[in-house]
């Protein structure tokens, strides 16, 4: 399907109008357009509210970002911050689409983020950790995948106007919070399967590991837990309260490594789970899909007016 200027034009003109009814659909979402002195547009911004609720609280508390171009006469590039649930699944978590991609463009994007993220958090009940959150971001790392946010929203041709590929990610979003709820109905371990699949390659790995305890050489009403663990290579000290390892990270992604599980299998007193951080309980992804999701708006016919209307113009 093709789509003349005047399509384009249009779809321009209601886009102020159509954000606001997002808006008014999905609660604590945060939209912005950007325009020149002429009120043309040159680049916007959304973050639906719950899926940043869904971030925050059950996510990985990293960002992958990335851009990718986009072929079309006024939209050409497109950003977007990618984020991973406790089952290694990404999920959009903001989106941006700009007639240039540049340092201003790119910029704009990062702020909206930092600031929209905290005003989400302020919203939902977390004003001490909006003031101090903004999380650990990895750039360029999604770059391969980031184009698949164009094939997913089933639009035939590129070059769409700007609320139809809107809607088209909305609805996007939307299929895969069903599609990740049907999947968390049916889950029935502690864990999700991929935490589930990591420990066990890591307790196989580790299962001939020695673990010797640590006396304590101070006398505390709380027990430590820390171990001596030779893994028929190197000898290192974990501290299964502190979650450290001496000779590297306890685990980059929240799961415990080998030497902390080879010392938890022999400790009466902690179970390998509670060595998983809670992203990766399958409680909690359960908690996100089956309770949240993400709105369509109500036909164009009973769109809300917002009062005034903000004029955006076809970019040059």
């Amino acid at each position: 399907m093709s789509f003349s200027d005047s399509d384009h034009e249009e779809s321009f003109n209601n886009l102020h109008v159509y954000l606001y009814n997002l808006r008014r659909t999905n609660l604590h979402t945060h939209t912005h357009i950007k325009t020149d002195l002429m009120d043309r547009f040159q680049s916007c911004f959304l973050a639906i509210g719950w899926v940043v609720h869904a971030f925050v609280n059950c996510f990985l508390p990293v960002l992958y970002i990335g851009s990718v171009r986009h072929r079309g006469d006024y939209l050409k590039t497109m950003f977007v911050a990618v984020a991973k649930d406790g089952n290694n699944l990404t999920f959009p978590i903001a989106f941006g689409m700009a007639v240039e991609n540049n340092v201003v463009t790119s910029t704009w994007f990062l702020m909206r983020l930092r600031i929209d993220a905290r005003e989400v958090l302020t919203n939902i009940g977390h004003p001490k950790w909006a003031r101090a959150y903004f999380p650990n971001i990895r750039s360029n790392v999604l770059n391969m995948e980031v184009p698949q946010y164009f094939s997913v929203v089933s639009l035939n041709h590129r070059n769409v106007p700007i609320i139809e590929l809107i809607e088209g990610i909305r609805g996007y979003m939307q299929n895969t919070f069903l599609k990740r709820s049907i999947m968390a109905g049916s889950l029935t371990g502690v864990l999700t399967p991929y935490a589930q699949m990591v420990v066990q390659r890591r307790m196989q790995k580790s299962v001939r590991w020695q673990a010797t305890q640590i006396p304590q050489q101070i006398s505390s009403p709380m027990p430590t837990y820390v171990y001596e663990v030779f893994d028929f290579k190197t000898t290192c000290v974990v501290d299964l309260n502190g979650r450290t390892c001496s000779i590297g990270k306890w685990s980059s992604l929240g799961i415990a490594c080998g030497h902390a599980i080879a010392a938890a299998r022999d400790s009466n007193m902690h179970e390998i789970v509670n060595l998983v951080q809670v992203y990766y309980h399958a409680d909690v992804f359960q908690l996100v899909y089956q309770t949240q999701t993400v709105h369509p708006l109500p036909p164009p016919s009973e769109w809300e007016i917002p009062d005034p209307v903000m004029a955006v113009l076809l970019p040059m």
